[in-house]
């Protein structure tokens, strides 16, 4: 209890400039305390957004895995003959799934 006696007499003998530098850099410090908590705050969340979130991708209003995403892009790559993907292109997947589904008919 003392030194709380000490520390406002401490105050009160201190001109009005310096009590408003000290009460300035008190509140300075809790912006910048408050700012980095609040940056680590978000990073954790983010963090856990990234690391829990389902790896889904959308074709049409079909879900599909990341997997498979990756090897259906594979397989599309496999059709392209240029950098880009052609008409043609997409008639040599029609007639490759046209042969494929004419062979499973009974």
């Amino acid at each position: 209890m003392d030194e709380l006696k000490i520390l406002l007499e401490m105050v009160a003998n201190l001109p009005q400039m310096a009590i408003w530098v000290i009460v300035a850099l008190f509140a300075y410090k809790v912006v910048v305390i408050g700012s980095v908590y609040g940056v680590i705050r978000l990073a954790i969340v983010k963090a856990h957004d990234w690391l829990v979130k389902p790896r889904e991708m959308r074709i049409g209003s079909k879900a599909i895995s990341q997997d498979v995403a990756e090897a259906l892009q594979v397989q599309i790559q496999r059709i392209c003959t240029t950098t880009y993907y052609h008409m043609s292109d997409v008639e040599k997947l029609r007639r490759a799934l046209d042969a494929e589904f004419s062979a499973k008919k009974p």
